[in-house]
């Protein structure tokens, strides 16, 4: 980025950008560490297809929770506090995770980092809008975002070296939890955005009335469709790679696990182009063909699962391109531009309400897509459930196509 000033060195200093894309990283990290994880504690623990959808949906639950306590506190009384607490919830919940003896210790586990993570998404992100220089505000929060990619990738690697040995899943927990440690003291330098102190409301009365102005409404209310429709797709995804890809090449978990690390590569390249390009295209085009390209890819790949279960080896070249395809075009789009809508386009002082309330739709759309391929797949096979998923991504795209472009 050479000599340019993305950050407005009045509010924060790159640091900032440190640390918000650590969270991130983490954040994603501990969904990619339970996908490679999730056969092994299914076979461990005989789970049925509905404690398998409720450990899927488990940490979606919390991060609707933590989403919208933490967007309404932060609004009411700081950014900076609430981005240290949300990930000490994280890590001491990640940390006992690690050492669960049975699935319901480990669910209420994941019910309590999803509080961490869907407090770090309310908040991290009206904060970078306020410290960011207005005219790279999409770069600042791509780059940010593009730090998930790598949590991701990071996951599956570590699982693919661990998950052979019979207690190997809790590994990557302990590293997850302890992650935290050198992210809570960089975030204990960050100053309190001096936008949010300007601007903010003093009474209630005043805020809920600006909360529930027409603009505002219209403005959560597109954010949160889209959100939802993308996560519908994206967490079930993610959650499911593993095991999808166990079935499509009858293989181990721990070779899945690699097969997932290189699937999930791509979206490094694809996420970075968005960086670069995102504050000259502008959001609307790439959420608009992002979605479109996406679900095209999601849907050739359920039906031709469907036709052939489990695939034909001649076939596998072909699922595995759809399949990296579905993963980039996700990433140069929608991935970024549905997180960021509300926290850019609405006022300073409801910003981290409005993007709790945007991203809690995005998180139960994750339980919708969770639960809909846990049904489909047990029931069909893999391909109804990526079947589905195509279906929801489709869903983001007409949205995005029908609505104004002013």
């Amino acid at each position: 980025m050479g000599r340019v000033d993305i950050i407005d060195t009045r509010q924060g200093s790159r640091w900032t950008l440190i640390s918000g894309g650590a969270g991130i990283f983490i954040g994603t990290y501990d969904t990619a560490a339970i996908s490679a994880a999730l056969p092994r504690l299914t076979d461990m623990w005989h789970l049925t297809s509905g404690e398998v959808a409720a450990l899927g949906s488990a940490p979606l639950l919390g991060m609707i929770v933590g989403s919208l306590v933490a967007g309404l506190y932060a609004d009411r009384w700081g950014r900076r506090t609430l981005l240290l607490a949300d990930f000490v919830a994280f890590g001491l919940a990640a940390f006992a995770s690690a050492l669960a003896p049975t699935f319901g210790w480990f669910l209420v586990c994941r019910i309590m980092v999803g509080l961490g993570v869907g407090a770090d998404y309310a908040v991290i992100f009206p904060y970078l809008t306020e410290i960011a220089v207005p005219r790279h505000r999409g770069k600042v929060m791509a780059l940010v975002m593009w730090a998930a990619n790598f949590g991701m990738v990071f996951a599956y690697g570590l699982g693919a070296l661990v998950l052979s040995q019979p207690q190997g899943w809790r590994i990557p927990l302990v590293v997850g939890s302890l992650l935290v440690i050198p992210l809570l003291l960089v975030r204990q330098a960050l100053p309190e955005s001096t936008l949010w102190v300007r601007r903010r409301v003093q009474s209630w009365g005043g805020f809920w009335r600006m909360l529930a102005a027409p603009k505002s409404l219209k403005v959560v209310s597109s954010a949160a469709i889209n959100w939802f429709s993308y996560q519908a797709s994206d967490q079930g995804l993610s959650l499911f790679l593993p095991t999808m890809l166990a079935a499509m090449f009858q293989s181990s978990v721990a070779n899945a696990s690699w097969r997932s690390l290189l699937v999930k590569a791509v979206t490094i390249p694809a996420a970075l182009a968005t960086i670069y390009v995102i504050d000259r295209w502008g959001r609307r085009p790439l959420q608009l063909w992002g979605f479109l390209g996406r679900a095209v890819a999601l849907l050739g790949l359920g039906v031709l699962l469907l036709r052939d279960t489990p695939a034909h080896p001649s076939h596998r070249l072909l699922l595995m391109a759809l399949l990296v395809a579905a993963y980039a075009l996700g990433a140069f789009g929608p991935d970024k531009t549905t997180v960021m809508a509300a926290a850019e386009q609405t006022e300073t002082a409801i910003r981290g309400t409005a993007q709790g309330i945007a991203e809690a739709f995005g998180r139960l759309g994750g339980i919708i897509g969770v639960t809909g391929y846990s049904l489909f797949a047990f029931r069909f096979g893999p391909g109804a459930g990526v079947l589905f998923f195509g279906a929801m991504t489709l869903v983001g795209f007409g949205v995005t196509a029908l609505a104004p472009t002013s």
